[in-house]
């Protein structure tokens, strides 16, 4: 449920739609253009600045066992209400359903779907595994004159929760506190210094733009704090339109125009994460409503607003500075990586810049230097260089017009080929020619794939006091770069099993391992995938052998840059729980060498003094080989014939004299002690040498 206040029985200038303008009669509607009788009638979602800053919004420091703030699982969050009116003339309409009675569903890669126009069935992926997503659709209504129509298109994704009744909207708001840059007066640009997103959001009428618990709530502009003209029932040409009625059902939910739909700040996942060591001082909270624009509205620009907060239960002194990266911290040559600083009010870089991030090429140790409200400090971030890759080696050919030839290359790691257009065409040591019509060129690389792998502090149970304990704990961190967490140190008191879990914010499993565990020190494999996100658990669930943890000398965050930072644990800052020394392999980061060129020329064969014939009978079988082969010919006339192979060098590695040959001849030739490479095969027929490519390998 989601519930802050009871609906007023009084409304602020009450209006109610014409009995003419519904979802199935449009005569009374009006266009967002009055002067047209024939448009779609959209939405247009706010987000409510004084919905947060009337008592909107609740600080709690960081500190879970502070008595005096009642902290315990609020510890370091800042909770905000959202209120999300409609502004626009028509409603915003969700729906699990299409308008065939199809449910469509994700999961992984593959898409399914049932015909099930109630949602009454429950849907599961084959095995049981992912946990799937529901696609939903936007239904717009359309006005064509007294006529309504509508059609619907997909709008993203919901949290399919089968036995609740309803679907969650995903990623429906997003909200951040910010640092304001008075230079920029957007502020989806001011610098981030923690944030948060509620995943799902159940879509519903909650409460009418007139009525006096939400005066004000509706604004013709929300994204400038104490701006906007106030907007009442009577401000909307077509208010009420979607009925009013929109609630948390599985199969349509919405907000019609002119109400607004509310989630309190008591609600889970309406909080913004403040990072331990954020000093007390003046923020702002930025709120941004349907930021991947899933949904089509009237206006897509206005779905945001920033409201000033001062925080005074957070850090006073030796603020924690951090440096994060956009990619793994591993760059190949010509490439980029972008390190931004944690939040502050001013930013010195070792390299001089001055801004809060900085795009960097080159390989080496990068400072800098942050002032905060509660003083300055200094991060460092070390980006490395990857192993340059070797270019390979290639030979191009000579053919004759509309014929094809074996292009042969050798070098390190894979190897791509691409025309002269530029297009990915092969891998391989070898390509295929389509037949030519006229000289080109292809290009050749190798494509090294580079894995590395660290270690995440804290390394051992040595930082201060702690014992053995049994119950269901957890760490919670935020990964930057995509990695796979190999394995961890565990110190069991006694042998037995725990069943280890990634988990998301919410404690919904991702990954599971079940390990058997001997008394002691031990490292236990665990090869979970660690995508890019925030508030992931790391968690041993149920009841273990007594695991030991930590109570003293703990100091988060702890942090492998660029990679992942552990932020919290579930008992607080206090303690940490259980699992030390993650060993972290990085995404796999390929570097791709020097493009070679091999070029291929075409000729018209014409005037050469060759046997069409003889050409056309002379073929090498099976190429590529492992060194032995067969030459076959039909020699027309009979005479001696020499056969001779060279490397690339022109040296010789094979000479033969067949004498007397005639007719169709087929000579095994065997090579199969050379290295692997390219060879060329000579066979002189009547004094003219006529010329084959061997590939070995």
């Amino acid at each position: 449920m989601k519930k802050l206040l009871l609906f007023s029985a009084f409304a602020v200038g009450t209006y109610t739609a014409s009995a003419q303008c519904t979802t199935t009669n449009a005569t009374s509607c009006q266009c967002q253009n009055a002067q047209q009788t024939n448009c779609d009638l959209l939405p247009d979602i706010t987000i409510s600045w004084q919905g947060i800053s009337n008592g909107g919004y609740t600080e709690y420091s960081q500190n879970s066992t502070d008595q005096t703030y009642n902290q315990g699982p609020n510890a370091g969050r800042l909770r905000v209400t959202g209120s999300t009116p409609n502004i626009g003339h028509g409603p915003l309409t969700a729906r699990g359903v299409d308008s065939l009675g199809n449910r469509w569903f994700i999961c992984g890669t593959d898409t399914f779907s049932i015909n099930d126009p109630n949602s009454t069935q429950q849907f599961t992926c084959p095995n049981g595994n992912p946990t799937p997503k529901q696609i939903i659709f936007q239904r717009i209504y359309h006005k064509n004159g007294n006529s309504m129509t509508y059609r619907e298109e997909p709008a993203g994704t919901m949290t399919y929760h089968p036995t609740h009744g309803h679907n969650h909207v995903d990623a429906w708001v997003v909200f951040t506190l910010r640092i304001e840059d008075p230079n920029d007066p957007n502020p989806l640009n001011w610098p981030i210094v923690g944030d948060g997103q509620k995943m799902g959001f159940c879509l519903m009428d909650y409460g009418q733009c007139g009525s006096s618990s939400y005066i004000g709530h509706c604004r013709d502009t929300n994204t400038l704090f104490n701006g906007g003209n106030i907007l009442i029932n009577s401000s909307f040409p077509n208010w009420g339109l979607g009925g009013g009625q929109y609630n948390c059902s599985q199969v349509e939910q919405g907000i019609s125009s002119g109400w607004t739909d509310v989630y309190g700040k008591h609600l889970d996942g309406m909080w913004i994460n403040i990072p331990p060591g954020t000093c007390n001082g003046n923020y702002w909270i930025v709120v941004d409503t349907d930021p991947n624009n899933n949904f089509i509205e009237e206006d897509e620009t206005n779905n945001y607003t920033a409201v000033p907060v001062t925080l005074t239960l957070q850090n006073t002194s030796n603020p924690l500075i951090t440096i994060a990266a956009n990619r793994n911290p591993v760059i190949c040559p010509g490439e980029n990586i972008t390190l931004t600083a944690s939040a502050g009010t001013a930013f010195l870089w070792s390299t001089g810049a001055t801004t809060q991030s900085i795009t960097v090429n080159q390989a080496g140790n990068y400072t800098c230097q942050v002032t905060t409200f509660c003083g300055s400090g200094t991060a460092v971030f070390d980006v490395y260089a990857s192993s340059v890759v070797n270019q390979p080696v290639a030979i191009g050919d000579t053919v004759c017009v509309n014929t094809s030839t074996m292009l042969t290359a050798t070098g390190p790691g894979t190897l791509n080929w691409y025309d002269n257009g530029g297009n990915f065409v092969g891998t391989g040591s070898t390509f295929a020619t389509p037949p030519i019509t006229a000289s080109t060129t292809y290009y050749v690389e190798s494509v090294v794939s580079q894995t590395d792998t660290t270690h995440a502090t804290p390394y051992s149970k040595n930082m201060g006091s702690g014992g053995n304990v049994t119950s269901a704990q957890y760490e919670i961190f935020n990964v930057f770069t995509a990695a796979t967490l190999l394995d961890v140190k565990i110190y069991a008191n006694a042998a037995g099993n725990v069943t280890i879990q990634l988990q998301d914010s919410t404690g919904t499993m991702l990954q599971q391992q079940v390990v058997t565990l001997a008394a002691g020190e031990q490292r236990v494999a665990l090869n979970f995938n660690l995508p890019v996100g925030n508030n992931y658990r790391l968690a041993a669930t149920g009841t273990n052998p007594g695991l030991f943890r930590n109570d003293g000398g703990v100091s988060y965050p702890y942090e492998l840059p660029g990679v992942l930072r552990i932020v919290n644990s579930s008992a607080g800052l206090a303690r940490y729980y259980y699992f030390y020394d993650w060993k972290v392999a990085t995404t796999n980061e390929t570097c791709s060498s020097v493009q070679t060129a091999v070029p291929v020329t075409m000729d018209l064969c014409l005037g050469l003094g060759e046997d069409p014939g003889f050409r056309q009978s002379l073929s090498v079988s099976p190429n590529p080989n492992n060194g032995v082969f067969n030459v076959s010919f039909n020699a027309f006339n009979r005479g001696d014939m020499n056969v001779f192979v060279t490397d690339l060098t022109g040296r010789a590695v094979y000479n033969e004299t067949m004498q007397g040959a005639q007719g169709k001849v087929t000579r095994e030739i065997n090579l199969n002690g050379l290295a692997k490479g390219v060879y060329m095969l000579n066979v002189v027929y009547e004094g003219k040498p006529y010329v084959e490519k061997v590939v070995i390998h």
